[in-house]
């Protein structure tokens, strides 16, 4: 398992350019756990909890055959192991948890009665894709607080089920799902307003958290203010279909500048050529002779057979093709460039009084150059990740000073708008207890977050 572990942490830190882990310390070292989430992402849900929740887990295929294989497992969980449960059974693209089965509800009050002591517990994960099965993407799990095993099958199954919404964020439509995180990012662009000093980047998971409270609020606000609810959706709607309209953001609204100069412009123009200046090396060569090949070939198979399936299966193709491509292909390329190292008759051997890192390839001894290089064809395609990400931002932002310049925006009236909405989202948070607020009191296991919304 150790080994499987690493693996999957090594291919997620490929695929995603963030993976945040909230509270992982709610997952207990002291006595087993079941842990339960919804299924958003096919396979890449099993790697990520796999590979970055901590303890020895018990495998699980999410169905209990019989009642030998139910008594393995809660022996198993009963001794102080983990197992992931996916109580939805299959994967879903929905914006809202399915109805589950009761495979978690099993194991969690069998292995209850088997150790009366320590007993397990269960602990919910929510997990939350920025775009789901796209290359390079975010992701962020949250741990939520322990659950404590009672009742029955059934009265148990209604807790994991209403925890497994609460957890995800769960909304009808996506429409509403995706209001939820503009509202967040209008709140976010207004405390960075009034709050410079705060950082502009925010990590994913602690947008989660973020969207955590605007969706507390807002079916709080739903119960208690309809009117006033109805008023705030309208007016969020129609200021971020606005700005989707112009491709502009809150925060470029918000940041931009009371003068906006031909100084400024230059500089964006200055920082972007010095981005991708960066690109014009071995690390990019390494990258475009290890990486590009088989990602042509992923692209390939994609396009070909993908459109036929659904998009969790589709995913999973992408993510089952890259697992066999790029090792036989890292494995051809490092070969090739072990040979033009070691050869005499190397085409890159007058480089090496251009290149330090050429030169110092050049001075190993030839059995770690091998070795090297295939540790260097998955590094190389990393850092080029790295670099292009700072070269494609320092692009974005020479095309929003080019938009900051365009008098033919009403950018008062952009301004003014989203000030007045963003106070006003703020001020309603401002007035609220809500999830993660110190005062914060977490609804009783199986309720959704707004039943344990206070006013101040």
């Amino acid at each position: 398992m150790g080994l499987q572990n690493w693996f999957s942490r090594v291919l997620m830190s490929t695929w995603f350019r963030e993976i945040s882990v909230i509270d992982i310390e709610n997952l207990p070292t002291d006595r087993g756990a079941v842990i339960v989430s919804w299924h958003p992402g096919g396979l890449f849900d099993n790697m990520l909890t796999q590979g970055l929740l901590p303890g020895e887990q018990v495998k699980f295929d999410g169905f209990l055959n019989d009642d030998e294989e139910l008594e393995n497992i809660a022996t198993e969980v009963a001794s102080g192991k983990n197992v992931v449960v996916f109580p939805e059974g299959e994967s879903h693209s929905s914006p809202k948890s399915k109805e589950i089965q009761d495979n978690a509800a099993r194991i969690a009050l069998r292995s209850a009665e088997l150790n009366t002591e320590k007993p397990p517990v269960i602990i919910p994960v929510g997990i939350h894709y920025s775009k789901k099965h796209l290359f390079r993407e975010r992701v962020a799990l949250t741990v939520e607080r322990p659950i404590e095993i009672t009742g029955n099958v059934e009265d148990l199954s209604k807790i994991i089920s209403g925890e497994i919404t609460r957890s995800s964020l769960s909304r009808d439509d996506w429409k509403d799902r995706e209001l939820i995180w503009k509202a967040r990012s209008i709140i976010h662009a207004e405390r960075l307003r009034k709050n410079p000093e705060m950082k502009d980047l925010v990590t994913y998971g602690e947008g989660v958290i973020g969207a955590r409270r605007v969706r507390a609020a807002w079916e709080w606000m739903s119960l208690n203010n309809r009117e006033k609810c109805d008023d705030l959706e309208q007016r969020t709607r129609s200021h971020m279909g606005k700005l989707e309209s112009l491709d502009l953001k809150p925060h470029h609204v918000d940041n931009r500048p009371q003068s906006v100069t031909t100084k400024g412009f230059l500089k964006s123009i200055f920082l972007w050529l010095f981005a991708w200046s960066f690109m014009l090396g071995f690390v990019t060569f390494s990258a475009i002779v290890g990486s590009f090949p088989p990602f042509l070939f992923v692209v390939s198979v994609d396009r070909f057979f993908g459109p036929k399936m659904e998009d969790t299966k589709r995913g999973a193709l992408k993510l089952y093709t890259a697992l066999v491509a790029y090792p036989i292909w890292w494995f051809i390329s490092a070969s090739a460039f072990t040979w033009a190292l070691l050869s005499d008759s190397s085409p890159i051997a007058g480089l090496a009084d251009y290149s330090m890192i050429i030169q110092f390839l050049f001075s190993l001894p030839a059995v770690l150059v091998l070795p090297l290089m295939l540790w260097w064809m998955p590094t190389a395609g990393k850092l080029q990740m790295k670099l292009y990400s700072k070269g494609k931002s320092s692009w974005r932002r020479m095309r929003l000073w080019a938009k900051w310049r365009d008098s033919s925006l009403d950018w008062d009236d952009l301004c003014a708008t989203q000030k007045k909405l963003a106070s006003d989202l703020v001020q309603i948070g401002d007035g609220l207890i809500l999830p993660g607020d110190e005062d914060w009191k977490n609804p009783i296991p199986g309720q959704d977050d707004h039943t344990s919304v206070t006013l101040r």
